[in-house]
């Protein structure tokens, strides 16, 4: 990019800091974090144009991108940018190297690009606000407690506790339901795609309650949407028979307008030939030539009609392949929706077992009378489950003070450390060491947690 006058470069120097402010936190950020799928990102795109001596903001590309599951961001223009393990600055060159590559801009043009929504976190255990939240820069187990309200108070009964039991319960319900509707659904479109008549339940559902009134609702569906786009390929192939027909008759009446004007043409030889001879007037010469040119152009006009005619007959029957494929688009398009929702509903279903296991030991101690006594009485361990490259989990121990990264599981357990006989009158002690067993130290524990549920949805 070059400027041929003081103006210029001192335009372009002032852009330059306006940029630099804009992206500042972008670029310190940079520094510390790399883009992993999930995060959002918010793009400002302004191009500098020396003719003008001025800068254009590209308002078509302005706004939040998501970092999909394979890492891309997909940017008007540039196209799909790998932006999984890339800092922020890293990600601005590359679309700002894109845009310019793919626009052929005389030069590169500034991109400022910050960190709108972090991917989330999991939190689950002892704390009052158990679930999904935000990453933060430089977070570590404590801001991730805090950030979930903290760890779990005492409470003058278990109402609290049977609260979220219920809560957890209905949750992971929902998210099974919910997960159940769309694999029937998603059954239901790739038969459609295939062009079959019926469908099976997928073998993950056979033994589900009341799975044949869904697939009968479901098939009740198809045989509707299969009802709809029968009737317009019918509709579609009746006009193909009526063009059909129209264009054989008039076929039939081109041969005929043709022989007509053979008959024609040799009457008016033999009336010419009689006129030579001086053995007919010429007012019959003109009368057959007139009616050999009316022939004529009825001839034309029938080749005009039948064209017509063969153009409609192609439409309807471009129409019908229309219909076909347009149905076939929705459905693999309503497909793809489809299975993300399905893996998220998967997702869901992992977060209630496991904010229903935290309820269910809570309430468990508070019907036994003994959480009261256990309060301040108790470690608290700290276990991270960490998703790996290849998909796999790992369990890390943690403390209050372990960096935390996106997608992160972290897990808050507690621990009866007191001896009880302290805590409590005699007749009160078989309780509370019952109770203090009933503790899960989920954050020492190298097996998974239970009934863990992978983001895929499946054991």
């Amino acid at each position: 990019m070059r400027f041929t006058s003081l103006p210029d470069r001192l335009t372009f120097l002032g852009l330059a800091t306006i940029f630099a402010c804009v992206t500042g936190w972008s670029t310190a950020h940079a520094d510390n974090y790399t883009l992993v799928p999930e995060d959002k990102i918010k793009l400002r795109v302004v191009e500098w144009r020396s003719a003008d001596s001025k800068y254009a903001s590209w308002e078509a590309l302005d706004g939040t991108y998501n970092v999909d599951d394979g890492g891309n961001v997909s940017i008007p223009i540039a196209g799909q940018i790998k932006a999984s393990g890339q800092t922020t600055e890293q990600l601005s060159d590359a679309i700002s190297d894109a845009l310019a590559e793919k626009a052929e801009l005389p030069g590169r043009p500034f991109i400022a690009l910050e960190v709108e929504e972090h991917a989330p976190i999991f939190v689950n255990g002892n704390v009052e606000r158990p679930g999904r939240y935000p990453f933060e820069a430089n977070m570590t187990v404590t801001k991730a407690v805090s950030i979930a309200g903290g760890y779990m108070r005492a409470r003058d009964d278990n109402s609290y506790y049977e609260r979220d039991r219920i809560q957890a319960a209905g949750d992971y319900r929902t998210a099974l339901m919910n997960r159940r509707d769309l694999l029937m659904r998603a059954a239901r479109l790739r038969a459609e795609i295939a062009g079959q008549p019926d469908f099976d339940i997928p073998a993950e559902l056979a033994a589900t309650p009341d799975i044949e009134k869904l697939k009968s609702e479901e098939l009740n569906l198809m045989h509707l949407r299969a009802v709809e786009t029968n009737s317009k390929v019918e509709a579609a192939d009746d006009l193909s028979r009526l063009y059909t027909q129209e264009i054989q008759s008039l076929e039939g009446k081109v041969v005929s307008q043709k022989r007509q004007i053979d008959l024609a043409q040799q009457e008016l030889n033999n009336v010419n030939s009689l006129v030579s001879k001086g053995l007919t007037s010429n007012t019959r010469q003109f009368s057959v030539d007139r009616s050999l040119a009316e022939t004529q152009s009825e001839l034309l006009d029938l080749e005009i009609a039948l064209t017509k005619s063969r153009q409609g007959l192609n439409e309807s029957q471009r129409e019908k392949a229309d219909v076909i494929n347009k149905r076939n688009a929705e459905n693999q398009q309503e497909l793809n929706t489809i299975s993300l929702a399905i893996n998220k509903a998967g997702i869901d279903m992992q977060i209630a077992q496991l904010l229903g296991d935290q309820a269910g030991y809570s309430a468990e101690l508070a019907r036994m009378g003994a959480e009261s006594a256990l309060l301040g009485t108790t470690k608290k361990n700290f276990k991270i489950v960490r998703r790996n490259d290849d998909g796999s989990y790992t369990n890390i121990a943690a403390d209050e003070n372990t960096a935390l990264l996106p997608h992160d599981v972290i897990e808050i357990g507690v621990q009866a450390t007191v001896d009880v006989s302290t805590a409590a009158p005699q007749a009160q002690q078989p309780q509370l060491k019952a109770a203090a067993a009933l503790i899960p130290n989920t954050a020492q524990s190298d097996a998974a947690p239970k009934n863990w549920v992978s983001q895929s949805g499946s054991n």
